[in-house]
């Protein structure tokens, strides 16, 4: 009777509560859906110059992925595996470090021929990384792992193989070996697509009245100039269409539409961020109507910049662009522009020498000179003024894996990721580094760079300090075995190298050693199994667990960190290729191709000759787990 009043007075309530309507932001006039971005300016590989361009990007915008911490990097997942990351087409497979984010997006995009803008806008499109601020490490991983929002359809759970921030932008590998695109290269595929020879481009799969949504069937991919009708995300802006058709303008677009097929909100959300930060090209100059300094975009930020630089960079301020003060306050006030990066300068009162690089004026020593072959003799006089204007970086630094000691101190240091890491003697010897290729420097100029951890062991080497623990040396992080995946992966105790704690505490920790694909793995104290596979782990069913006799398979008993490390594959362990099987509730046929359930038609069921005497019957909660594939029609 209590429970009644209550519903009896929640429905009389809602009779007298007002309408609630949320203001909805309206939509930029000059917005063309059918041209999100020129082809020219989608594949300008040299807006940012350098990794160190896009670092100062993500800086100047409070964004989460300036974070340089080795413990953020971790959350990258970069995989330590030269091999793995040369299939995939990774420019710089072998540093020996895990990179940044700015790092990982210039390499990716310049491996790709795109726009590193183009990334780092779909990074806010998908996930807002370049503003948002995460409150928690659990949010925040999530988002990494789904940067670019690739091998997420809207409709289903993401693909397991891509949830890492790596994995979106260079893609990985399935368990045949075969490779999958990540998001850089399927959008400069689908932007220089072919078709007998004819640059068409490859937009998103239509039906046959032209339509990129509903269940199909589809029957070619869009192209340059089609006209494609899209269905729309409702509720995020004024007056969007359910239903929109375009026409797809240019060779950018079309890739943009094939990437995420929606004008609202995705499309949209991409041209309005492109717009806010990257409207002008680099170098266009603007100006207040008020005030007469000139101003040169760069990256999305605005810079002064002296004549000198003007000259040499050929920026041509004749016809400055005047800007209202609120369009002026979009633009973040960045450092003064400098020369172009390589230009040796000195300033009219001293004679300190300065290489222009990566956004900072560095100071030349003699040996960095003599090493880089740097002519002196070419360095331009300027204005002491304009000289200290432009940000000092640090000393000049010796070649990468340069080996270097003070004169006055028995340390030797390596240079390597910008700063210098001090190396013991055990990882010395390790490394089977030569006393010969040190390079004795004055003291004051090895003070000068700046100082990093120690040197770790090279990867793959086998660690352990004081404690039993054992380790694996990737990529400059400690990755901790349990003994059965030490016993498994056939590694020897004797190869054990011994460091000290100190050198050991150095080590970032990384995750735990997984097992190798295709080992059954679980907890020993929770029933359930799973399947090691494309580094995942996929539960297996008891269905299949029985199907494919993996009984017969040893189980590998694994901690409860250990399993959680391994990323959850979005669908359960399949049957065997070519099982046939039903659910009891259904008179639906699956073939096992590729592991996807694959409906196949009565025809082709007769066609290959297949009995129904050998079609497995399954619960249908076992059924609705598995991946399904295209119908098999013949």
């Amino acid at each position: 009777m209590f429970i009644k009043k209550i519903l009896s007075s929640i429905i009389i309530a809602a009779f007298f509560l007002p309408t609630i309507s949320f203001a909805q932001e309206a939509i930029n006039p000059s917005f063309d859906p059918g041209f999100l971005i020129s082809d020219a300016a989608f594949a300008d590989t040299g807006t940012f110059g350098s990794s160190t361009g896009v670092q100062q990007f993500l800086e100047s915008r409070g964004s989460v992925l300036a974070n340089t911490d080795p413990v953020f990097l971790t959350k990258l997942r970069e995989p330590a595996d030269v091999a793995l990351k040369t299939a995939l087409e990774d420019i710089r497979p072998n540093l020996g470090r895990l990179r940044t984010a700015a790092e990982l997006i210039y390499d990716a995009a310049l491996g790709a021929g795109l726009n590193p803008q183009v990334l780092i806008v779909t990074l806010q499109k998908e996930q807002s990384l370049i503003t948002k601020n995460f409150t928690t490490d659990a949010d925040l991983q999530r988002a990494l792992d789904r940067a670019l929002g690739y091998g997420c359809p809207d409709s289903q759970p993401c693909q397991a193989s891509f949830l890492s921030f790596y994995g979106q932008f260079f893609g990985t590998l399935d368990v045949a070996g075969d490779r999958w695109l990540g998001a850089a290269k399927s959008l400069s595929k689908s932007f220089s697509h072919e078709v007998n020879g004819t640059r068409v481009g490859r937009g998103p799969l239509i039906d046959a009245q032209n339509q990129a949504f509903g269940s199909g069937p589809f029957v070619r991919a869009s192209r340059i100039n089609d006209t494609v009708i899209f269905q729309n995300t409702l509720g995020g802006f004024a007056g969007v269409q359910a239903i929109q058709t375009i026409t797809l303008k240019n060779f950018a677009t079309t890739a943009l539409y094939r990437y995420t097929p929606h004008v609202f909100n995705g499309n949209y959300n991409f041209w309005r961020f492109y717009n806010e930060w990257f409207r002008y090209p680099n170098g266009t100059v603007i100006k207040l109507s008020s005030d007469s300094t000139l101003w040169v975009i760069d990256n999305g930020l605005r810079r002064t910049f002296s004549t000198f630089v003007a000259q040499q960079r050929g920026i041509n301020i004749s016809n400055p662009i005047v800007v209202s003060p609120t369009e002026f306050a979009s633009y973040i006030e960045g450092s003064r522009y400098l020369p172009k990066d390589g230009t040796i300068i000195k300033s009219d009162a001293e004679t300190v020498y300065y290489l222009i690089e990566e956004g900072k004026r560095r100071k030349i020593t003699d040996f960095t000179a003599k090493q880089r072959g740097l002519n002196i003799a070419a360095a331009v006089t300027l204005p002491q003024a304009e000289v200290q204007s432009y940000d000092l970086g640090s000393i000049l630094l010796p070649l990468e894996n340069t080996l270097i000691k003070a004169s006055d101190n028995p340390t030797v240091f390596m240079i390597l990721g910008g700063v210098k890491r001090p190396i013991t003697y055990a990882v010395f010897i390790q490394r089977k580094l030569n006393f010969a290729d040190v390079a004795l420097l004055p003291p004051a100029e090895v003070s000068e760079i700046p100082n990093g951890p120690l040197l770790p062991p090279s990867d793959g080497t086998i660690v352990r300090g004081s404690g039993p623990a054992v380790y694996l040396v990737e990529n400059g992080t400690k990755r901790i075995f349990s003994y059965n995946v030490f016993v498994q992966r056939q590694y020897s105790f004797a190869s054990v190298v011994v460091l000290s704690d100190e050198e050991m505490n150095a080590l970032t920790v990384g995750l735990p050693v997984a097992p190798q694909d295709n080992t059954l793995v679980k907890l020993v104290d929770h029933p359930a199994i799973y399947m090691v596979s494309g580094g995942a782990k996929a539960h297996v069913t008891a269905a299949v667990f029985n199907l494919r006799k993996l009984y017969l398979q040893p189980i590998m008993i694994l901690s409860s960190h250990e399993l959680d490390s391994l990323p959850q594959a979005v669908y359960s362990f399949p049957p065997a290729n070519g099982t046939l099987l039903r659910a009891s509730d259904s008179q639906t046929v699956y073939l096992v191709e590729n592991g996807q359930l694959r409906p196949i038609s009565y025809e082709a069921f007769v066609a290959r000759k297949f009995k129904f005497s050998n079609v497995v019957v399954l619960d249908p909660a076992d059924v609705a787990v598995f991946e399904k594939g295209e119908v098999i029609v013949k």
